[in-house]
């Protein structure tokens, strides 16, 4: 045993010995580096505040009331009416292509359709008064009928009254009639009777004047003489008296059997007409009103038909020729669609244009919005209208500015219309008093979808995503854990954590 400890103890010498000898002909054994210490990670501390969903966007200030005016058809430009910036007014032609012989050919069409259309107007009239005369002859052949058939009490009274009053009629005209030719009569007897008188009294008044007549100085002279006058005077008065009762005499004989036929046939209608009421109806007469009823319907029917087909068909080919032709110029024309300005205009005379490529932009700038293009496809989809906003201008990014979308972007096209594409949100906002904005001016837009306060928060590093599962590793002491939490909303530089974490809590990140 001895033996063979010195002999391990020999060896181990001799093998110390040669990897001494080995070292000192390869030189120093170099010291070791420590490794690298290892990066600390950043940590985040689950904090309390607000949270807001929101998007930021570049805007633009525009008018209100601003479109782009194309030709409707291609050509070349004959006129331009307007420069940039010019004031405009709504209806203005600003600008128009050659039309060649569009103008005559609309002056001829409007006078075509101007003489068919009067023609066509004035048998429209004669119609519509047939029509009214056959339903004005229907109405009063039904109350005819009517009155045959089922008389009212009031018609019988108003029928019986004009009986009466008709028998007093003649009786009143009988009677006056025959007092007129008995007052002439006597007036006449008194006349002839008054005449011989008058003539004596005459016959002696010339008597006695022509003794004294020739001798101007008899004392009777004056006397005889007026009485001469006065006698031819009641002489000439009474032969015109009897004279006048004699035609009136005539006069009264001759009118009074015709106003006495007058009056008598007057109570020979009344008759007829209360008869009518009061007794039964003659079937003949019924038959015949019921006929009259008939022609009326017809007669009505008549004239409610459609007027001549030519005439109409004349006046449809007019009226399009007409309209065909004010298209054609309406397509080469650009109408000002409102009161304004030219903010672009881009074309002149005798330049090549194609069409519904604009070529002026007409804007009324009394009203401005804000319009905002930039909007990504995933934002896009959560922007609606009453959405409220925040504008910072670039002339004064200082001042918040609010606001409201108003109106989204427009794609659409359908068969019946095409509408214009429009990609801008617009935004209405309300702006200070002392604050001056022009169309061009730029602005921040911010979109506030969602705002929740005191809410539990971290940086959008701060968590982490693996396979639809989100999760932060929370520093424990020394120790480090993964814990699910579950989210709200998410900015820009915030995420909302609605469970898994509280306040104060330490998170690793990334």
């Amino acid at each position: 045993m001895r033996h063979t400890v010195v002999s391990l103890i020999v060896l181990t010498s001799f093998l110390s010995a040669c990897a001494s000898s080995s070292a000192t002909q390869s030189g120093p054994t170099p010291t070791p580096r420590p490794p690298a210490p290892a990066m600390e990670k950043q940590t985040y501390t689950v904090e309390v505040g607000d949270v807001v969903d929101e998007i930021k966007v570049s805007g633009t200030v525009a008018a209100v009331k601003q479109e782009e005016l194309a030709f409707e058809q291609s050509g070349f430009v004959k006129v331009v009416n307007i420069e940039r910036n010019d004031v405009i007014t709504k209806g203005m032609v600003l600008a128009e292509l050659d039309l060649g012989d569009l103008p005559n050919q609309l002056q001829q069409a409007d006078v075509n359709y101007t003489q068919v259309k009067i023609q066509y107007d004035r048998s429209g009239t004669q119609r519509d008064l047939g029509r009214q005369r056959a339903e004005l002859d229907l109405a009063e052949a039904n109350a005819n009928l009517d009155r045959l058939i089922n008389p009212r009490e009031s018609d019988i009274a108003t029928a019986r009254a004009n009986l009466e009053a008709a028998r007093a009629n003649l009786a009143s005209t009988t009677a006056n009639a025959n007092n007129d030719v008995e007052r002439a009569q006597s007036d006449l007897n008194t006349a002839q009777r008054n005449l011989p008188l008058i003539q004596e009294a005459y016959s002696q008044a010339l008597y006695d004047w022509d003794g004294v007549k020739n001798d101007i100085k008899h004392q009777q002279y004056d006397r005889r003489r007026q009485a001469y006058v006065d006698a031819q005077n009641a002489l000439d008065a009474g032969t015109t008296a009897m004279n006048n009762a004699n035609q009136t005499l005539i006069a009264a004989k001759a009118n009074r059997q015709p106003l006495i036929d007058g009056a008598a046939a007057s109570l020979q209608r009344a008759q007829i007409g209360y008869d009518q009421l009061t007794k039964t109806p003659d079937p003949d007469a019924i038959a015949s009103a019921q006929r009259a009823v008939t022609r009326a319907e017809l007669a009505v029917k008549e004239a409610s038909q459609s007027g001549d087909p030519e005439l109409e068909k004349s006046l449809t080919s007019a009226k399009l020729a007409l309209e065909n032709i004010q298209k054609a110029i309406a397509a080469g024309q650009l109408i000002a669609p409102f009161d304004g300005i030219a903010a672009e205009v881009s074309t002149g005379p005798g330049k090549q244009v194609e069409a519904y490529r604009p070529v002026i932009t007409a804007i009324n700038d009394s009203a401005k919005e804000i319009l905002v293009q930039s909007v990504s496809t995933e934002d896009s989809a959560r922007i609606g209208i009453g959405i409220p906003v925040s504008i910072f201008l670039a002339r004064s990014p200082a001042i918040e500015i609010p606001g409201v979308i108003v109106k989204l972007p427009t794609k659409a096209t359908s068969s019946a219309s095409t509408i214009n594409p429009d990609p801008a949100y617009h935004v209405e906002y309300t702006l200070p008093a002392n604050l001056k904005v022009e169309v061009g001016d730029l602005s921040q837009v911010v979109i506030t979808l969602k705002r929740q306060k005191d809410a539990l928060w971290l940086p959008p590093q701060a968590v982490r995503s693996f396979e639809g599962r989100r999760f932060v590793v929370i520093r424990d002491g020394e120790r480090q854990r993964r814990q699910d939490v579950k989210i709200g909303i998410v900015s820009s530089d915030r995420v909302e954590i609605l469970d898994g974490l509280k306040a104060g809590d330490v998170i690793v990140g990334q």
